[in-house]
């Protein structure tokens, strides 16, 4: 698990690929809002998954990039330390702008029906609710019998409309957008996950400690003569 300089700079042409359409996030609805559809036209919910990965402020001096797969080990370790600290040190607070590209290895066959069931939900405005279900439930989702069911269930929890989520699924709606994060990855020479680009310039490999990722963000920060936050 290393940190280079060179690594982050090789990636980003050919992550910059997958990230043409991206926006803003999509805003958070409430309890009290009726569900949240996913639309029936795959252009739309292409468009509006691949914003809803999207989190923080559009000016943001900097980018985090995040290569991930929710059946990943090391990846859950990562959201499990690392992330809360990071969104809300450098994401929440403005610093940094941040995006989720999904990379499911070929060991982990559920990982491709999780990660659409994220983009499903991000085309009703929820994709992050949705990510941190799906690491917190791992052993719930890799076990049973029928994912898709428990998918449905989730974004019906989180404020979904169940029938047009489990359409989209059914319908393999994202399948476009996880094609291309997929082979944008590979293209990078990216062969495991979690991995990270910080600044555009600094390549993060495997699921560091907390202080190490804050080092690298903060060593990038200062490169643009910012200070990171509680230093």
């Amino acid at each position: 698990m290393k940190v280079t300089r060179r690594q982050g700079l090789a990636v980003l042409p050919a992550v910059c690929l997958a990230l043409v359409m991206q926006g803003l996030v999509a805003s958070v609805g409430t309890a009290q809002e009726p569900p949240r559809v996913v639309p029936s036209e795959q252009e739309v919910v292409l468009q509006r998954a691949d914003r809803a990965r999207v989190k923080g402020d559009s000016a943001a001096p900097i980018r985090i990039v995040e290569i991930s797969d929710f059946q990943c080990p090391y990846c859950a370790r990562y959201f499990a330390d690392s992330w809360p600290v990071i969104d809300s040190l450098y994401v929440q607070s403005g610093i940094a702008r941040y995006l989720w590209i999904s990379f499911p290895n070929s060991t982990h066959p559920r990982a491709w029906p999780a990660i659409e069931a994220a983009f499903c939900a991000g085309a009703a405005g929820r994709f992050w609710p949705m990510h941190d279900i799906l690491f917190q439930r791992t052993e719930e989702w890799t076990r049973t019998a029928d994912p898709v069911e428990l998918f449905t269930r989730w974004a019906v929890e989180i404020g979904v409309d169940g029938d047009s989520f489990a359409a989209c699924l059914r319908n393999d709606l994202t399948a476009p957008l996880q094609v291309a994060d997929y082979d944008s990855a590979v293209r990078s020479g990216i062969t495991s996950t979690p991995f990270f680009v910080v600044g555009d310039s600094i390549a993060i490999r495997g699921a560091v400690s907390t202080e190490q990722f804050r080092s690298a963000v903060d060593s990038v920060l200062a490169a643009r003569g910012l200070k990171g936050p509680g230093r």
